[in-house]
């Protein structure tokens, strides 16, 4: 392959870096007992966000696809980050076994999409997995409402999309970029995270998603981290924000549909 062709092939691909951050907890208190208590309450917390989120999405992914992990690949990809996170065994498995219907459950997990318009006009879709969404979009608008936006039809902004995750490990991503190529992604991006860890995001056709990820598992070339459909921003519906305050509330409007104990994930049509 000739290097203008390959230049060619390279940039036919959006090439972006999709950021993830935490944010830190601020000690409040007098004493270092005070902080101590704080920071202990708010990893509590957040760990038990994480625990709720991670076992209804493993509930809807046992429902949808049943539970032989070598036919639902989503859902042996989502209890391996289950186990990452070190959720509990017993957790994962009795939300296998509510998604299953071999534990009995009240609560119908289901998946939801609610769609608005952000600070500084961001398009925004919300996936959510409720057992109740007269509460989830009880929490969801007045988060709009908070930031003076609100919530109208917005999905028509982005393609549906299958999205894996993997890790390149010790592989160089230029290297391995053609390798990448032919496995039928649509679109690669590098992705930047706090862990320095070699990940690389895969967008394929929907369609397309089981059989890329079968392709990767059998080549054992590369480890997949996480795998999902998405919604992908069109590229003549993307937006920048300039305009540093207005950064500043979006970026607090989305962490607030983050933190809600049903939303699962959040997307925007922001140019990275």
């Amino acid at each position: 392959m000739s290097a203008l062709v390959r230049l060619l092939e390279r940039n036919s691909f959006r090439s972006s870096f999709r950021y993830f951050s935490t944010t830190g907890i601020s000690a409040s208190g007098h004493s270092k007992w005070d902080n101590i208590k704080h920071k202990k309450a708010a990893n509590d917390a957040a760990r038990a966000r994480v625990s709720f989120k991670m076992s209804s999405k493993i509930t809807v992914l046992a429902k949808m696809g049943g539970s032989d992990l070598t036919k639902n690949l989503q859902l042996a990809y989502a209890i391996e980050k289950a186990k990452s996170l070190s959720i509990p065994k017993r957790v994962i498995e009795n939300a296998v076994k509510r998604g299953t219907g071999e534990m009995k459950s009240s609560a119908k997990m289901e998946t939801v999409t609610y769609e608005g318009l952000g600070p500084g006009g961001v398009a925004v879709v919300i996936e959510a997995i409720t057992d109740n969404k007269n509460r989830t979009i009880g929490m969801i608008r007045p988060c709009f409402n908070k930031y003076g936006s609100n919530m109208t039809p917005t999905a028509y902004m982005f393609d549906r999309k299958g999205i894996l995750i993997i890790d390149l490990k010790d592989a160089d991503f230029d290297e391995e970029f053609d390798n990448m190529i032919e496995l039928g992604c649509d679109d690669i991006n590098q992705v930047s995270n706090e862990n320095n860890e070699n990940l690389v995001e895969l967008v394929t056709d929907p369609k397309e998603l089981g059989k890329v990820a079968n392709q990767i598992k059998e080549d054992n070339k590369y480890t997949i981290k996480e795998m999902e459909f998405g919604y992908i921003p069109k590229d003549d519906m993307k937006v920048e924000i300039s305009n540093p305050e207005t950064k500043e509330s979006f970026e607090s409007f989305v962490q607030l549909l983050e933190d809600l104990d049903d939303v699962e994930k959040v997307y925007t049509n922001v140019e990275n």
